[in-house]
C-alpha cells in the first residue's frame, strides 16, 4: 500500500489547534517571536489563564523543527561558552587575590564551614575505591562516537598526560582491562577535550565536552563515589522527588528557588581549589581536562569541569550544598545540581555568597517571597498547582513519534485539567498517522507509562486475552567447550558483562568457554498494560 506524502508539519498543525482550543492572551506573530518570547508568570492573577499560555508559549520551545535565518543556535552556544569562560577567569584572579592577602569579599565563617564540610562528605582519598567504581558510559568520547562499545573504547584509548596516574592504579586493579588496553604504548595521549553541540531550545545549543576515553572512566568512578558519600549527609542526587516536593509547597512554607545560568561552566578552578582539601583537590585535577578543542582552536579551561565530565555534577551538587548549608539560618535547604531550594529568609545571603563564588543566578527561573510560581528538577507550580507543560523535541517521522506526541498531548491534558483543549489537539496526530501509515499505524491501548501504543483515558480490554501479545524472540546459546587452562580470566569476563548464563553454563557450575554457538527461538507472552 502507498503511503500518503507528508503535506505539513503535524507540530504546526497541533500549534494552530492549540491556539484556538487554549485561546492564550500573548500570541507571536512570528517564529523568531516565539522562541524569543519569554513569559512572565507573576504578572498573572489567574491560574487558568496562565496555564493556557504557558503551555502554549513552551510546546515548540525545544522544537527541532525550526530553521530561521536569523536564529544560530551554535552561535548562541558558543558566546554563552566563552562569556561563562571570561566570568570563570575574572573569578579565579578574584580569589586567588583574596586568598593571597585574606581579605575575602564573604564572611569567611562561610568559607571555613564549607570547607570542613567537603572534607566530612569526601574522606580521606581513596584511590583504590574509587577506581572500583570505574565504568564506560555511553556517551561519546574525544575519539569515539556516543554508543561505542567497551571493546572499541579499550582499543587505543586516547588519555591525558595527567590523568595516567589514575590509569596505572585502575589497570593494575582491573586484569581484564589491563589486557585489553595493552601496554602504555597502545594509549593515545591527548591534551584536551572535544566539545560538541547538542539542541536544547530552538534558540540555543548546549556545549557539551567529549572527554578523553580513559579521563572519561575514571571520572565515572570520581563521580559514583561522591554521590555515595552524598547520600551519607542527607543530598540524594538519585532523587528528584524531593526538590520537586518542596517547590509545590514553596509558597505555604515560604521557601525560595534559585537556579543557576550555565552552573556548569561557571565552576572556576580556583574555588575548588580553595574549598576542596589538597589531596582531592589534586586527585580531580588530575582526572580532568584543562583544554578544549573547538572550530579547529584550543581553549585553555579557566573552569574546573564543564557538562560532559562525569564528575561535574557531582561535584557541583557538593559545592553548592556546602556553601548553601554554611550561609543558611532558616533551617531548609535542598541541592539537585544548580537546582538550589532555601528558605526565604537565607534567599539574598544565598544569592551573595553563590555570586561570590563566581556562579550567575538566572532571575528569570529564581523565584522567592511574593511569588505564585516555582520550579525545581522540571517540575512547575502555581498557586501551589502543577502547571508543567509538555514539550515537543524531535520532528515526527515514523509512526512511534506519532505516539509518542499523541501520548504526550494526552497526558499533559490530564496533569493540567485541560483534556478537552488537549485532546483535540491529539486527535490531529492521531488522524495523520492513519492517513500516513494506515495499517501500519499502531493501535490504542489504556493508560500505560510506555508508548507502545495511543493511549486512552478509561480504555478497557473487550476480551481478557486481548491484552496479551506473542513475542518471538532469537537467543544465541553458547556450545560449551572446557577450558581448565585459565578459568580466572573467563570468570572474570562473565562478571564483567553480567551473563553468567553464557559464559558460565556447564552443569557443573564451573566455568566453560563458549565456542560456536546455536540460534533458539523462544515464544514469550508480554502484557502491554502490565505497568498499571
Amino acid at each position: 500500500m502507498k503511503r500518503k506524502q507528508r503535506s505539513a508539519s503535524v507540530e504546526l498543525s497541533v500549534m494552530k489547534v492549540l491556539l484556538t482550543q487554549l485561546q492564550p492572551s500573548v500570541v507571536p506573530t512570528t517564529v523568531v517571536d516565539y522562541v524569543n518570547f519569554d513569559l512572565k508568570p507573576n504578572t498573572y492573577n489567574s491560574l487558568d489563564q496562565f496555564k493556557r499560555d504557558y503551555v502554549y508559549a513552551s510546546f515548540l520551545r525545544k522544537w527541532k523543527g525550526f530553521r530561521v535565518r536569523e536564529i544560530n543556535p551554535e552561535r548562541a552556544a558558543l558566546d554563552s561558552w566563552l562569556k561563562a569562560e571570561k566570568l570563570c577567569f575574572q573569578t579565579n584572579k578574584r580569589l586567588e587575590l583574596e586568598s593571597t592577602t585574606g581579605c575575602y569579599s564573604v564572611a569567611p565563617s562561610v568559607i571555613v564551614t564549607a570547607q570542613r564540610k567537603i572534607a566530612q562528605i569526601l574522606g580521606r582519598l581513596d584511590r583504590e575505591r574509587i577506581t572500583e567504581l570505574c565504568r564506560f558510559g555511553n556517551g561519546a568520547t574525544y575519539d569515539l562516537r556516543r554508543g561505542a562499545t567497551h571493546a572499541e573504547k579499550s582499543c587505543r584509548p586516547s588519555v591525558t598526560l595527567e590523568a595516567i596516574p589514575w590509569v596505572c592504579i585502575a589497570l593494575t586493579g582491573d586484569p581484564y582491562l589491563q589486557e585489553l588496553v595493552g601496554s602504555f604504548s597502545d594509549l593515545r595521549v591527548v591534551r584536551a577535550n572535544r566539545m560538541v553541540m547538542v539542541p536544547k531550545t530552538a534558540k540555543t545549543h548546549r556545549p557539551i565536552a567529549a572527554e578523553p576515553t580513559l579521563n572519561s572512566y575514571i571520572q565515572q568512578g570520581i563521580g559514583r563515589y561522591i554521590r555515595m558519600r552524598l547520600k551519607r549527609f542527607g543530598v540524594d542526587l538519585d532523587d528528584q522527588t524531593i526538590n520537586q516536593d518542596l517547590a509545590r509547597i514553596a509558597k505555604s512554607w515560604g521557601l525560595a528557588t534559585l537556579d543557576l545560568s550555565s552552573a556548569s561552566d561557571t565552576l572556576c578552578t580556583n574555588l575548588v581549589k580553595l574549598l576542596l582539601p589538597p589531596e582531592w583537590y589534586e586527585a580531580l585535577d588530575e582526572a580532568r581536562c584543562r583544554f578544549t578543542e573547538y572550530g579547529g582552536k584550543t581553549f585553555m579551561n579557566s573552569k574546573f569541569s564543564s557538562m560532559g565530565n562525569a564528575f561535574t555534577f557531582e561535584l557541583e551538587s557538593m559545592i553548592f550544598y556546602a556553601l548553601v548549608s554554611s550561609c543558611g539560618v532558616g533551617g531548609v535547604f535542598s541541592v539537585y545540581g544548580d537546582d538550589i531550594i532555601v528558605h526565604d529568609c537565607d534567599y539574598r545571603h544565598t544569592v551573595e555568597v553563590l555570586q561570590w563564588a563566581g556562579f550567575k543566578i538566572n532571575d528569570d527561573k529564581s523565584f522567592s517571597s511574593g511569588s505564585r510560581f516555582y520550579e525545581s528538577c522540571g517540575k512547575h507550580y502555581f498557586d501551589s498547582t502543577e502547571v508543567t507543560p509538555c514539550y515537543q523535541k524531535d520532528v515526527c517521522t515514523r509512526p512511534h513519534d506519532y505516539v509518542r506526541l499523541y501520548n504526550r498531548l494526552v497526558r499533559a491534558g490530564i496533569r493540567l485539567d485541560l483534556r478537552k483543549e488537549f485532546n483535540a489537539a491529539a486527535r490531529v496526530v492521531l488522524d495523520e498517522c492513519r492517513a500516513l501509515f494506515g495499517r501500519d499505524s499502531p493501535g490504542i491501548g489504556p493508560m500505560v507509562e510506555y508508548d507502545e501504543y495511543f493511549i486512552k483515558e478509561n480504555y478497557s480490554w473487550l476480551s481478557d486475552q486481548e491484552d496479551r501479545v506473542r513475542i518471538r524472540s532469537a537467543v544465541t546459546v553458547a556450545k560449551i567447550r572446557k577450558d581448565l587452562s585459565d578459568n580466572h580470566h573467563i570468570a572474570y569476563y562473565g562478571r564483567k558483562l553480567r551473563n553468567a548464563s553464557f559464559l558460565n553454563p556447564a552443569d557443573d557450575g564451573q566455568v566453560s568457554e563458549a565456542g560456536a554457538s546455536k540460534l533458539i527461538v523462544i515464544d514469550k507472552y508480554h502484557w502491554r498494560s502490565a505497568t498499571l
